[in-house]
């Protein structure tokens, strides 16, 4: 008869496991964690200076109640504001542009490679908790 190794050991190899890769998945930051780094970061790279929090329009659109709602874009087209959207909004700020708003300004500010993946994260995570 075959036999299995008891269940504390498979746990101990499994816990063993999770360590040498880094850990389990999501042992990243927490979300709060997540919202004060992105709140942090819109004052550090100067998201301020065009963006509101309140609801009021600065030069570009405020980031109060932006997650999840309908955008109209210059060119007359709407997409909703997903984090797709958002990602790619800050990655490449030229791809489009909001109603109202001039373009290629975003870009004169954020350059290639000036978001790391992770700062990208946060300030999205702000964004989702302004609502």
């Amino acid at each position: 008869m075959k036999q299995f190794a008891p269940a504390s050991a498979l746990l101990a190899a499994l816990a063993l496991l999770l360590s040498a890769c880094g850990g389990a998945a999501g042992n990243g930051p927490s979300p709060d964690a997540l919202v004060a780094r992105g709140e942090k970061l819109y004052e550090e790279k100067t998201c301020a200076g065009c963006h509101a929090v309140d609801g009021s329009t600065l030069v570009g659109p405020t980031w109060k109640g932006l997650y999840r709602s309908e955008v109209k874009l210059a060119d007359g087209t709407s997409t909703t504001a997903d984090e797709a959207y958002l990602r790619e909004s800050m990655l490449d700020p030229s791809a489009k542009t909001v109603e109202g708003f001039p373009s290629g300004l975003m870009e004169t500010v954020i350059k290639p490679g000036m978001l790391s993946e992770e700062e990208v994260d946060g300030l999205i995570a702000y964004i989702k908790s302004l609502r």
